[in-house]
């Protein structure tokens, strides 16, 4: 045991946490030293007596065991183990369900006692297996909210927190953790009322998409899709240039590095896009905060649409949504320098998302009439765009959307 701890001594506390995070035994035990001091002046101060304490210690390591996996940022170790050493000890207590005022006054009362109170623990410690395995099984989009709230009794607040989610964002995934629960155990929803099969199907929630237009590129792309009437999609577009912005109709105008750019565009340098997109990070985070899907459409030429674009992803996939980038490269007549920086921007945004469509511009000039002006030339990278996101979205749909029976 001592080798085991001493391979570990020199880690830092966030280097520790992230082997534990891999099933690390031995880095888990070496944790659990470095941090039961700590752990240990939460519960006395929380317990009613000693052999209380030391039986909810127990239990807040084998939680922190089973759950350590999905604690995304590990510098916030430490308020995370605080939360589940308290509230370790809040259901400690909640789990007796004696009082003084219930003690039973005789012996045949003490048995009958001990009785009834046996087969309600059995009932409910079955009970509370089979949510575990329940909320253990939810898609992973809802499970760390759902592993948080019904199995560890974090307070949406809480939650909010730790995760960085949004109040609302917490309440819808909640709100679709019940739906796929009650479905698990056959709960009625709504007892005293008659539902009819058609309702009964209708209580599977269609995901939320959402398109998002990046720079010009995309914001061009994201206009040609809502006039194609594409439905049941929530339309953004981003720009660091608020003229552009202005033009846009039917979609969700996003400004952002307003300090950065003046309001203006970023001259085709990614990294004043990024710096921009950084600049509004809380902005851009509130409109993925509830997406089921996110799909970015950028044109990889530019300044914005490259250097934004595997921000927004990465917020879409830190929320739990599916992120896909549908982007263009670049026509061979844009020049040398902006086909290289194209294909440097291309590889960070795969880096961010799920999944990325790649148009070919000069491809799709090369296979069209040689005699097509520049401006028909983009309107067919629109046309392209909009067909690759529909595809997406299709397949989307078909992976997630369960069938009519």
């Amino acid at each position: 045991m001592r080798s085991e701890l001493s391979m570990h001594t020199d880690l830092k506390d966030e280097e520790l946490i992230q082997l534990v995070q891999t099933g690390d035994e031995s880095a888990f035990t070496a944790l659990m030293s470095r941090y039961s001091p700590r752990v240990w002046k939460v519960v006395v101060a929380n317990s009613r007596q000693r052999r209380d304490a030391e039986e909810i210690l127990m239990d807040v390591w084998r939680s922190v065991w089973e759950n350590i996996s999905g604690l995304r940022n590990v510098e916030s170790f430490g308020g995370w183990l605080h939360r589940i050493a308290y509230n370790a000890c809040k259901r400690y207590y909640a789990s007796l369900h004696h009082s003084t005022d219930e003690m039973p006054y005789s012996y045949a009362d003490l048995t009958d006692h001990i009785d009834q109170d046996a087969v309600a623990r059995f009932r409910d410690t079955e009970l509370r297996e089979a949510v575990r395995e329940a909320v253990h099984h939810l898609p992973y989009k809802m499970r760390s909210v759902a592993v948080l709230y019904y199995l560890e009794s974090w307070s949406v607040k809480e939650i909010h927190a730790e995760l960085g989610l949004a109040i609302g964002t917490i309440k819808t995934k909640l709100r679709q953790t019940r739906e796929h629960l009650r479905e698990e155990f056959g709960v009625e929803p709504e007892r005293g009322r008659t539902m009819s099969s058609k309702r009964e199907k209708s209580k599977h929630i269609l995901p939320k998409i959402k398109v998002i237009g990046v720079g010009g590129g995309g914001g061009n792309a994201v206009k040609r899709m809502i006039e194609a009437g594409l439905t049941e999609v929530e339309f953004y577009v981003v720009n660091t240039d608020q003229e552009v912005l202005d033009n846009h109709h039917g979609a969700v105008p996003v400004q952002i590095g307003v300090n950065i750019t003046q309001g203006l565009g970023c001259g085709a340098d990614a990294e004043i896009g990024r710096k921009a997109a950084e600049e509004d990070r809380e902005k851009l985070h509130s409109i993925v905060a509830d997406a089921d899907a996110v799909f970015i459409v950028a044109g990889m030429a530019g300044g914005t649409g490259a250097g934004a674009s595997p921000v927004i992803a990465s917020l879409a996939r830190e929320q739990g949504a599916l992120a896909v980038g549908i982007v263009a490269q670049p026509f061979n007549f844009e020049g040398q320098r902006r086909i290289e920086k194209a294909e440097q921007a291309l590889q960070e945004l795969r880096e961010s998302v799920d999944s990325v469509v790649v148009v070919s511009n000069q491809r799709l000039l090369d296979e069209a009439d040689r005699a097509m002006k520049i401006r028909e030339a983009f309107h067919l990278s629109d046309e392209k765009l909009l067909r690759g996101l529909e595809r997406s979205i299709t397949e989307f749909h078909t992976s997630t959307v369960p069938r009519a029976t």
